[in-house]
């Protein structure tokens, strides 16, 4: 019957199968999680190596700084190990290993590269050769006098800017710059304090000085920049100057009218060698992407230069006011001239200085715009601030002067030369970093040079009122209108 069938039990084949089968998927299963272990153990144990690995690297690195670092406390050694960025250059010297350019290139991180104190230092010369420039002009203004100062401004924009270069690359805080940029400074002093006998019986020492500041820093730079990707760039560099130099040297010896005409043909070498790449025969020409510079250094550093040519402005200005005291049309002047200056400023540091700043930065080539914006048109901005610091000393001097009255025309080529080239160079200047065109500073200039007329025919204060009634303007323009301008489109591209 149905009721009384037993239950199934299993069969002894049924019991060896099942334990077959599970001894299977058991040995499966151990052997897949030993393969696990084993890979994570090989994982641990290559990550382990290469953790090894990087410190021997590590430990191998600090042992060759310290080498190297007590070779230089020996006095062999030139400088420490450079950054990864820069190679490295051997030379054999008393048995010793000397690298050549190692620590006095400046660490290229990506991080911001400030002014040293060392670089200001250096700058005060300028702040002499400007006032130089300036004096000597005021005191004999004159057209022969207005083109020499002219030809004596480029000269020395150009040792300054090509100094400013130089410490972009090197670091002013090793020693053997600092020597170097010492070196420099007491030459450029020398030649600051001829600059008014440039032209007369002290041109061929101008020329020696200006010849060692252009010729003695390419030189250092070439010897220490053994094996540098840099190198052959300040050979090809070194090659222009020569001509340049040349050209100082004869044309100081040869003396008068032909002289002039010998230092303007070394000037003009010395600004196109740029713009044709330094082309040298032999070695070719170099491209601007060839200059790896701090785009933010040399922005700061030539911002500062405008400031030092501000300066001597506020010191004609300051040094004025005491001889006008008790005159009202010289407190006059002397506020219109005080106002000036700041316009000026304004004009170029309210938005410009950071905006140029910004762009260079991030620019795929920051030695274009090196070249162009900061090495070029920056020396039309410094002009004008010159001339301007001239005319403010006219008008506080003798502010009722008529030009036409007494034939003074370089005076009014001043009082609103000035203003137009400063004007001029910022519209050229914010055209490299902006797309947009600088209307209301062409407008300006237009203005400006529709005064000409105007400014034979009545007294000098009413120009410099003028003039500055304009810079004012702009300087509006700059703060509030243009600002206000960049905030509705922002809103409207939003």
């Amino acid at each position: 019957m149905k009721g009384d069938q037993k239950p199934r039990t299993p069969s002894t084949n049924s019991l060896t199968a099942y334990s077959t089968n599970n001894l299977s998927n058991n040995s499966d299963q151990d052997y897949r999680g030993h393969e696990t272990e084993t890979l994570f153990t090989d994982a641990v144990a290559d990550s382990d190596c290469r953790i090894a690995i990087l410190e021997q690297e590590e430990a191998a690195q600090r042992r060759h700084e310290e080498r190297i670092q007590k070779q230089g406390n020996d006095g062999f050694s030139v400088a420490t190990p450079s950054t990864l960025t820069d190679s490295q250059s051997d030379k054999k010297c008393f048995g010793r290993t000397v690298r050549l350019h190692a620590n006095l290139m400046r660490v290229r991180s990506g991080g911001v590269q400030k002014v040293t104190n060392m670089e200001l230092f250096f700058d005060l010369v300028f702040v002499y050769a400007i006032s130089a420039i300036s004096e000597t002009l005021f005191e004999n203004l004159i057209w022969e006098t207005f083109l020499e100062m002219l030809l004596i401004t480029l000269a020395v924009w150009w040792a300054w800017v090509y100094t400013a270069w130089i410490t972009n690359w090197f670091n002013p805080d090793s020693y053997l710059v600092r020597l170097l940029l010492l070196t420099l400074m007491l030459a450029s002093l020398i030649l600051s304090s001829v600059i008014p006998e440039a032209f007369g019986e002290q041109s061929v020492l101008f020329a020696c000085m200006f010849v060692a500041i252009q010729l003695g820093r390419t030189t250092a730079v070439i010897l220490c920049l053994h094996g540098h990707r840099l190198q052959m760039n300040f050979v090809r560099i070194f090659f222009w100057e020569l001509l340049a130099s040349i050209c100082w040297i004869v044309g100081a010896v040869i003396g008068g009218n032909a002289r002039n005409i010998i230092w303007t043909v070394g000037v003009a070498f010395d600004y196109i060698s740029p713009w044709s790449g330094y082309y040298t025969p032999g070695l070719g020409r170099s491209a601007t992407n060839d200059w790896t510079i701090h785009g933010g250094h040399l922005s700061e550093r030539c911002s500062l230069f405008i400031i030092l040519a501000l300066g001597e402005s506020i010191v004609v200005t300051g040094e004025g006011f005491l001889h006008v005291l008790h005159n009202p049309a010289g407190v006059g002047t002397f506020m219109v001239a005080f106002v000036g200056a700041t316009a000026m400023w304004w004009i170029y540091f309210h938005s410009a200085s950071d905006e140029a700043t910004e762009f260079i930065e991030n620019s795929d080539d920051p030695g274009e715009m090196g070249r162009l914006a900061y090495t070029y048109i920056h020396v039309l901005m410094v002009g004008g601030i010159i001339l301007s610091a001239v005319a403010d000393r006219i008008s506080m001097e003798d502010p009722y002067l008529i030009p036409a009255h007494e034939n003074k025309m370089v005076e009014v080529a001043v009082m609103i030369g000035g203003p137009t080239l400063f004007v001029f160079g910022h519209a050229l200047f914010r055209m490299t970093f902006c797309n947009c065109f600088p209307r209301a500073h062409v407008a300006t200039v237009v203005v400006l040079l529709c005064l000409t007329p105007m400014a034979i025919h009545v007294p000098i204060w009413i120009t410099a009122l003028t003039t500055t009634s304009l810079l004012l303007i702009l300087s509006f323009y700059e703060s509030y209108w243009r600002c206000m301008i960049v905030h509705h489109h922002t809103q409207a591209i939003d």
